[in-house]
């Protein structure tokens, strides 16, 4: 599998790096002893400190050394310099190892899909609605005029219609926002698992012209087949929704089949926000227990 490591700084997760990026950050001073970070095959996070080759021997605590969780096959660095196994491959090794745990907890916001329900079909409502305005406005001109009158006559409906559409175009681009949001956090929700892909190229390069044909079957089409084999690879992730790849292959060939698209996007929407909202629930339900426990004195 791939390099990639994860970084866990001001209740954010970051990433993913290479483990030459970790090696720079720890270097120029980005990532401490203290920072806590995270490779597919580690059992959970640890400290920084606690990844041999990384944190430099002087600023490393001594006493981790010997309690360093360390992938099959490294050594420790010494010195300050990096071992003969260096962060990268430990790294690749680290990934390498079985899976079945405990998948770590990701931080992502809930998604609303009635909010974005509201908002898709509020923008087609508006649209409906100006262009009847727009065609009454214009038969009242027309007429109007015919009888004589001023072709004036129905510019103030022309002109209401004129404002829907603006109003359906602008609720229409948020609606689509809230799209590629929610494709984002659904990404984000896979990094632990070594997904095929980053959120940040996942949503990004769908704006490239022509290459983003071929990315939408790897961004939205790609995204059932990653989803649903990492969430049956945990044992915790066992009561995660699927992903139907099947629904989601057929909003992608909707890209050359609009009317195919407009159906097939609901279905694909509210897929992606379930799935979204049991990591979002699953990493608030862990937080709540953390508080509670600290609450009553434990440590």
């Amino acid at each position: 599998m791939s390099d990639q490591w994860f970084v866990h700084s001001n209740g954010e997760q970051m990433g993913p790096y290479t483990g030459e990026q970790l090696v720079q950050y720890a270097q120029e001073g980005s990532i401490t002893a203290e920072t806590m970070v995270w490779a597919d095959g580690m059992p959970e996070w640890a400290p920084a400190s606690q990844v041999p080759g990384l944190i430099p021997a002087a600023v490393a605590p001594a006493a981790t050394t010997s309690t360093a969780w360390a992938p099959p096959g490294s050594r420790l660095a010494t010195g300050g310099a990096v071992a003969t196994t260096s962060i990268a491959a430990a790294s690749s090794q680290a990934a390498q190892a079985p899976v079945g745990g405990e998948y770590p907890f990701v931080s992502v916001k809930k998604s609303n899909f009635g909010l974005w329900l509201g908002m898709f079909l509020g923008g087609f409502i508006c649209f409906f609605i100006g262009l009847i305005l727009v065609i009454l406005g214009g038969l009242a001109g027309a007429k109007a005029a015919s009888a004589g009158g001023s072709e004036l006559a129905g510019a103030g409906q022309a002109g209401a219609g004129g404002l829907m559409f603006f109003v359906g175009w602008v609720v229409s681009v948020i609606a689509m926002i809230f799209f590629y949001i929610n494709i984002y956090r659904a990404w984000v929700c896979l990094q632990p698992g070594a997904p095929r892909t980053t959120p940040g190229k996942a949503v990004g390069f769908l704006f490239i012209p022509f290459f983003n044909i071929y990315w939408f079957f790897v961004a939205i089409n790609g995204l059932p087949k990653n989803w649903n084999r990492i969430v049956s690879s945990y044992e915790d992730l066992k009561a995660a929704p699927k992903l139907s790849e099947t629904t989601f292959l057929l909003f992608c060939i909707g890209i050359f089949i609009a009317p195919l698209a407009l159906v097939m996007i609901f279905p694909v929407m509210s897929q992606i926000c379930k799935g979204i909202n049991f990591f979002a629930a699953r990493r608030n339900a862990a937080v709540a227990a953390t508080s509670t426990y600290s609450a009553f004195g434990g440590r």
